[in-house]
């Protein structure tokens, strides 16, 4: 039985013929392609009627630039051994990550995701980490110029990048609390800083993986500058303002699910952000005579309305530890809007008008305390519009800013 001959490499890492190509020889790859086809159809081993596009044929393309993927032999690529167990003894690099996994010492959110991890891992094969390619770290010893895939340096990052720091930083810091990326990556990034932290360093790299969706159009698209249907950030900040394009894409965007972002939603937060500066000027320009330092004596119902805003912040405070800050920022959103501006702002209005002076002030003191209690509830949220009303609030004790005041409770 006559042996099958194996491919035959006619194209060079350059993109162009080499000389077992004859006479094509230096070419470009397609340059070479149209050459051969008026040729073949002037021997009549191709239609003259037809061009070579009319030709259809699966051909591998570049997933960001579109050109054409010339096929290539590779020689000298490196690669990880993924399932065998190291020559030191130990688990491999996969059963050290499933094992990490499976006794909780890493947690996922939304917790489905777990289950997706395991089966990457189920059918994990050797990891090629060389690549051709003309940026990454250049492979020491390797002298045909190869660079190490990105996946492989940056699943380094958590212990390299504090090891490469200030002394101790690696004894402090590592492993971290929470790693926060995209569900796409799972295993492209977080499964690779799982194993090689692991076996490098003896510890996993984080305790909780958040993994949030990717950003859709209204129409449930995924955006893409092909498809035209990007909204640029630095635009509708520019338009809307940084605190309305945050609070769009946090609100009703569950971890692993693809929000669905829009112009309009972004213009909806916008209208909160002008409600906030507007209720807040409210507030300030009815301090007339209120001196944080004078002891205030609140009746029985204001001592209610605050007793209520301690319960929503704890309501609020429960979600972001539960990493729910969809539900965090929808609460504290309806707080303001309808329970402050629409109800207790318009039921202390008479007294803020009225000749009471005690009333007055405890009015006043009811109001101040109930807006500095939700700038601190919006700040992770919309942090520049709420610094900005904390610089101008009356406070007997206050701080160089929103963030290092206390969190109410």
């Amino acid at each position: 039985m006559n042996e099958i001959p194996g491919p035959i490499q006619v194209i060079n890492k350059y993109g162009k013929l080499n000389e077992l190509a004859g006479i094509y020889n230096g070419m470009k790859a397609k340059e070479a392609r149209e050459k051969i086809a008026e040729e073949m159809a002037q021997k009549g081993l191709l239609d003259p009627a037809k061009t070579q596009h009319d030709y259809k044929h699966n051909v591998a393309l570049c997933y960001k630039c579109g050109n054409v993927i010339e096929p290539m032999l590779l020689d000298n690529q490196w690669f990880i051994k993924m399932t065998e167990k190291p020559n030191s003894g130990g688990l491999s690099l996969r059963d050290s990550a499933v094992k990490a996994v499976k006794s909780k010492k890493i947690v996922f959110i939304p917790a489905r995701m777990e289950k997706v991890f395991l089966h990457w891992m189920k059918n994990l094969r050797d990891w090629n980490i060389s690549r051709q390619i003309t940026w990454g770290i250049p492979i020491p010893g390797d002298e045909t110029g190869q660079v190490f895939d990105t996946w492989f340096s940056s699943g380094q990052w958590p212990f390299a990048t504090l090891k490469a720091g200030q002394k101790g930083d690696f004894e402090k810091f590592y492993p971290t609390d929470v790693m926060e990326t995209g569900w796409d990556i799972l295993f492209f990034w977080v499964a690779r800083m799982v194993m090689l932290g692991t076996y490098v360093t003896g510890k996993v790299p984080f305790k909780t993986v958040y993994l949030h969706g990717l950003v859709r159009d209204k129409e449930k698209q995924k955006m893409s500058k092909s498809k035209g249907n990007v909204i640029d950030p630095l635009g509708v900040m520019d338009l809307y303002g940084t605190d309305a394009l945050r609070m769009a894409l946090i609100v009703g965007n569950t971890p692993g699910s693809d929000p669905v972002i829009s112009e309009d939603k972004i213009k909806g937060y916008r209208n909160f952000a002008t409600k906030i500066w507007n209720a807040s000027r409210f507030v300030l320009m009815n301090l007339e005579g209120y001196n944080v330092k004078d002891k205030i004596t609140l009746s029985a119902k204001d001592k209610k309305v605050i007793k209520d805003f301690q319960k929503q912040a704890k309501e609020i405070t429960k979600e972001m530890d539960g990493f729910k800050f969809y539900g965090a920022s929808e609460k504290i959103y309806h707080y303001f809007w309808h329970t402050f501006c629409d109800k207790i702002i318009e039921e202390q209005k008479p007294f803020l008008y009225g000749e009471d002076k005690k009333k007055k002030s405890a009015s006043q003191h009811l109001l101040l305390t109930l807006l500095l209690g939700s700038l601190k509830l919006l700040h992770p949220f919309m942090p520049f519009i709420t610094e900005e009303i904390y610089q101008q609030l009356p406070l007997k004790d206050k701080k160089g800013c929103m963030m290092i005041e206390e969190w109410p409770s």
